[in-house]
């Protein structure tokens, strides 16, 4: 059941980052193109990066979910297996902290911009800022996941060295 559940958000997530995106060059096209026909549109490129931060912020989850952030690991991988394991539960959980530390803080951000207006666009600031305790707190579950693997790899590879 959970894993169906997990399934479906993973294909919704993937659809939104995707139609994110189309958005985002959609609507600063659309800015160009008004422009230079004299009628420049100036909600649309501020809706763009509205679109554009809600990207980043689904797309880092994604990312980290396929585990294909940008690592620096030629240390790393000439160390034994085992050393490896401690090295990434340990990154892990740093990433844990600071994520923790980035929605407490986002949550704060958007509750003091709940009042402030996008200036050409009749909407809160705070749906700009509400990415960053929205995309941590999905961050921090995906994190979650991957400890939870990485602590039942430990267990099973401990029962392997014992028989």
């Amino acid at each position: 059941m959970i894993n169906r559940v997990a399934g479906v958000y993973v294909r919704f997530e993937n659809f939104l980052t995707n139609f994110l995106m189309i958005g985002i060059v959609f609507f600063v096209f659309l800015a160009a193109v008004m422009r230079w026909a004299g009628w420049p549109l100036s909600w649309s490129v501020e809706f763009a990066q509205l679109l554009f931060v809600w990207a980043i912020f689904l797309g880092a989850n994604r990312t980290l979910r396929e585990r294909k952030h940008i690592t620096v690991d030629v240390v790393v991988k000439a160390m034994p297996q085992k050393v490896r394991n401690v090295i990434e539960v340990f990154t892990k959980l740093l990433v844990l902290a600071f994520l923790v530390f980035l929605t407490k803080y986002g949550f704060q951000l958007s509750m003091e911009n709940s009042a402030r207006q996008i200036s050409n666009l009749p909407l809160s600031y705070s749906f700009i800022t509400s990415a960053v305790p929205v995309g941590s707190v999905l961050m921090i579950l995906t994190i979650l996941g991957q400890l939870k693997d990485e602590v039942s790899g430990f267990k099973s590879t401990s029962n392997e060295l014992k028989s």
